[in-house]
């Protein structure tokens, strides 16, 4: 049924993005809103430091070499956080959600960290459960950072393993080795307390089977909370990119060898406590990625940085750099088609949910869906559907499909 496969939810967003024409907005109409009070005291925070000191092989994300210390960035950000001090529309909210991206955010010195966390803290009104996520690589999170992390509320990590392979981290740009590595993840949740998530890259170049395996297997030793696995994707710009167009280095992709690779993971986690929580991350439960929820849900985002995007109700903004902010408004069938691409992206999806679209619309998706149970992507039943092992492979495609699904109906 599908000829490419998608491995991120980025893919389907840009099939919605095709389908539609955004609609300009000025800054002024975002900053008008800002002195009204939310429909929804619920939202989130996403704050992005596109820098890095050390470039990882594979990626082409919005970041560049770290050339200074920081020290007018973080101005940068304490200056943006202050816009909002005294908006209406912040103060009435509760944030249950946090999210320093990048990059890498712990790049930044402590006393960085400390001026840009506790003016955060002074602006924006916190939900008492909120939850707290930091971004970060092994060798630039001091245990002085994490104890001002600690101080100030974070109460998640999110780290870039890729991989526990000495062949593969050497291939990826990593730091360290294999032994160092678990050591070090253990000693993070040992002093952290909080949730740590790990990052695992799988069918990078030239990657045997068992060493998917054996990155599965030490996942499963040093067992974090939850743990994202993603098929290497590259793209231009990449260091690997620039390898493979040289002829430096090769990759002969095939999807029947990722999805081995895939499941060959997948279900050894599986058997080891962990459960499926969308479509590339694995939970032992402990976890509910409630940042991602969140925005699946199209909840209210407020962005601050460069490179940061968010939206508040239907509008969608994204910080180009330090100067230029685009804004665009979504009509309401883009936001049903957002929320489509939302929902479907976790194992189970309850069909009363899906019936956001009425008529003609929701018989096309329930169409899809019974086509899809025929080839073996979902167990369809009375009030919802379950992605199988083959729809999890294939679940972004999935949502795609269904948001297609929507448009045409």
């Amino acid at each position: 049924m599908f000829k490419t496969r998608f491995k991120s939810h980025h893919d389907v967003k840009d099939v919605i993005l095709s389908k539609s024409k955004r609609k300009l907005k000025l800054p002024t109409s975002y900053w008008k809103l800002m002195n009204k009070e939310p429909e929804d005291l619920d939202g989130g925070i996403y704050v992005h430091v596109p820098f890095c000191d050390k470039i990882c092989s594979f990626c082409n994300m919005n970041r560049k070499q770290l050339d200074n210390d920081l020290e007018d960035y973080t101005k940068f950000l304490i200056k943006e956080i202050n816009k909002y001090r005294d908006k209406v529309y912040i103060q009435k909210k509760k944030f249950s959600v946090i999210f320093f991206g990048g990059g890498t955010p712990t790049i930044l010195k402590p006393h960085q960290l400390e001026n840009v966390l506790s003016t955060l803290r002074e602006v924006f009104p916190l939900d008492e459960t909120y939850e707290f996520t930091f971004e970060t690589t092994l060798h630039n999170l001091t245990w002085e950072k994490l104890e001002i992390m600690k101080k100030y509320g974070v109460n998640r990590l999110s780290i870039g393993i890729q991989t526990f392979s000495n062949r593969g981290r050497k291939l990826l740009n990593r730091t360290y080795e294999q032994e160092f590595v678990m050591n070090r993840v253990k000693e993070i949740k040992e002093k952290f307390g909080g949730l740590v998530c790990l990052d695992i890259i799988y069918n990078y170049l030239d990657q045997s089977l068992e060493e998917v395996v054996e990155d599965a297997r030490i996942v499963g030793e040093v067992a974090p909370d939850s743990v994202s696995f993603y098929s290497l994707m590259i793209h231009d710009g990449s260091s690997i990119s620039k390898d493979l167009s040289s002829g430096e280095k090769s990759f002969d992709y095939k999807t029947e060898r990722d999805r081995e690779l895939h499941d060959a993971f997948l279900n050894n986690l599986l058997s080891n406590g962990y459960e499926v929580l969308e479509h590339t991350k694995l939970t032992r439960g402990t976890d509910s990625y409630r940042y991602i929820r969140n925005v699946h849900k199209l909840k209210d985002l407020i962005p601050i940085g460069v490179g940061a995007g968010g939206r508040v109700q239907n509008m969608e903004l994204y910080h180009l750099n330090k100067l230029v902010t685009f804004y665009s408004a979504d009509s309401e069938q883009v936001m049903k088609m957002k929320r489509i691409s939302g929902l479907t992206q976790y194992e189970h999806v309850a069909l009363e949910d899906l019936k956001i679209v009425a008529g003609d619309r929701y018989s096309k998706l329930y169409e899809a869906l019974q086509n899809l149970e025929k080839e073996g992507y979902i167990e369809l039943k009375e009030n919802e559907y379950k992605y199988t092992q083959k729809g999890i492979f294939w679940g972004n495609n999935i949502s795609s499909l269904l948001v297609e699904a929507y448009f045409e109906g």
